[in-house]
């Protein structure tokens, strides 16, 4: 274990008492007396003791990742034991669901989750990644898990050095699967990254909004696995169609549907032509859950939720969501009210919405709060 000191710019300086991380432009003409990916304690230029992090050169934004505000904390494998136990004692007991969720439970790098019997590993640290056999025998030991996949065909990971690629721990191929979720059917294939995934952030979502649907026309757009239109249909909407760009995702709507004895119309086609072509008061519930890539257009954004506002009638729901780190949520807020007003509408806010408490937000880590939302009656 070492110790680094580090001459902080302002802005860190102005950060760095909170924020857990340090950016590598911090480092500059510092002699790193410890290697890449080890455990180290930092401290800044003035004497003060930051704690202890995972230092990766490799990475420009996050060069040192603090996972323990004491001094000379080791990132072992008595550490990670006991950071697993205690993510897992903070969760629920949901049957799918995150289990941990990288530094937000003070595993920089190291996300696991749950569907059933089966689990799913990614790294995205050097640090994590040197204690992987410790931690898939850890969850073993924990869960009687069927299999555990290691999902780490991540872009990210080729920056960092590190290999890309997607398995099952115990090598044997795994076939697609149905799991229950909140009373829904879903079919997973872990090993196929072309196939739709549970988004699990979003499982109160699902049933919330699905909740409000009752009596409702319901368009999910970006529908990806449509689960709102699911949701939606079991509590009594009057008819539901989920719209996706991608082919694959399209194709698996009507099966899904099928299988939960529910009538979903699937289509394949972009959501800003489908809204283009409905008339105004043709839905009376509109639901957005876009990639966090299509939220980094303001001006796109804005633009769909103003065709939105223009064919809800008074009383419609919107739902609407944002995964964009980038964009808080006082800014997405701004970008839904503009596009109300160029619409001539308002908007009464149901809830304001964040993360479920198995996908955490540390308070000091502004990018851990990725997702966040509105629920709108429409006036």
């Amino acid at each position: 274990m070492g110790s680094v000191s580090v001459q902080l710019t302002e802005r860190i300086a102005s950060l760095s008492e909170s924020h857990p991380w340090i950016p590598l432009s911090s480092f500059s003409g510092v002699d790193l007396n410890c290697e890449r990916s080890d455990a180290c304690s930092l401290i800044a230029s003035d004497g003060r003791a930051l704690g202890s992090g995972i230092l990766d050169t490799r990475d420009p934004v996050a060069a040192w990742r603090r996972f323990s505000w004491s001094e000379d904390a080791q990132f072992d494998e008595a550490y990670i034991a006991n950071a697993i136990h205690d993510a897992v004692m903070r969760r629920g007991e949901e049957s799918c669901r995150r289990l941990v969720s990288s530094d937000a439970d003070y595993l920089p790098g190291l996300v696991i989750e749950q569907y059933e019997d089966l689990f799913t590993v990614q790294f995205s640290s050097r640090a994590v990644e040197g204690h992987s056999k410790f931690v898939v025998d850890l969850l073993k030991e924990m869960f009687a898990a069927q299999e555990i996949v290691l999902i780490n065909d991540m872009p990210e990971r080729e920056s960092l050095g590190l290999e890309r690629y997607r398995r099952t721990v115990s090598g044997n191929n795994l076939k697609g699967r149905w799991v229950a979720i909140d009373g829904v059917e879903f079919r997973i294939d872990l090993l196929n990254a072309n196939k739709p995934v549970i988004f699990l952030d979003q499982r109160e979502q699902h049933t919330l909004v699905g909740s409000l649907c009752e009596g409702r026309r319901v368009l999910d757009g970006f529908a990806h696995s449509s689960a709102f239109a699911l949701q939606a249909m079991r509590s009594g909407a009057e008819l539901a169609v989920a719209a996706d760009s991608n082919e694959l995702y399209a194709k698996s709507i009507g099966a899904t549907a099928q299988k939960n004895g529910v009538e979903v119309e699937a289509l394949h086609a972009d959501i800003d032509l489908v809204l283009d072509r409905c008339d105004p008061g043709a839905f009376d519930a509109i639901i957005f859950d876009p990639p966090a890539d299509y939220s980094a257009n303001a001006d796109a954004l804005t633009r769909l939720h103003r065709k939105a506002f223009s064919i809800l009638d008074a009383g419609g729901l919107l739902a609407t969501y944002c995964r964009n780190p980038e964009l808080g949520a006082v800014e997405f807020d701004h970008i839904v009210a503009e596009a109300a007003a160029a619409a001539g509408r308002e908007g009464r806010i149901f809830a304001r919405i964040s993360q479920p408490f198995d996908f955490p937000v540390l308070l000091n880590l502004p990018e851990s709060r990725y997702l966040k939302g509105l629920i709108l009656q429409v006036e």
